[in-house]
């Protein structure tokens, strides 16, 4: 009895630890970034300071994340299996991941415009 009820109390905090992991806000993606081919100097200047704070808001995003896994890891206790952490750790592992993918591709697409608006200058 005593190791049914321990084993379903590790169970509840490390369902509790990872469901503790909902409290970061993802960033809201902007709009694309406009035509290098096309847009003025103001856009760019514009789309540049907006790609900017985006990256900014997703690396506090990604600190929100590795904050909220280490706190979930400390509510384990200091007696707690590291077992107990993977879920927690794969969790923000994910959504980590994933993040960077986005906002790489985001910061990708706009430098992509910013050449194309130089080689137009450049003309």
């Amino acid at each position: 009895m005593k190791v049914a009820l321990s084993a379903c109390l590790m169970a509840l905090s490390v369902s509790f630890a990872v469901s503790a992991m909902a409290d970061c806000p993802y960033p809201k993606m902007p709009a694309d970034p406009p035509s290098g081919a096309t847009a003025t100097k103001e856009e760019m200047i514009a789309a540049k300071k907006v790609t900017t704070q985006y990256s900014n808001d997703m690396l506090e995003y990604l600190k929100c994340l590795d904050d909220e896994a280490n706190s979930a890891v400390a509510a384990l206790g200091a007696d707690h299996k590291p077992e107990q952490e993977e879920p927690i750790k794969n969790k923000r592992d994910l959504k980590y991941d994933a993040a960077e993918k986005t906002m790489q591709k985001y910061v990708d697409s706009f430098n992509s415009e910013l050449r194309a608006y130089k080689a137009k200058q450049a003309q």
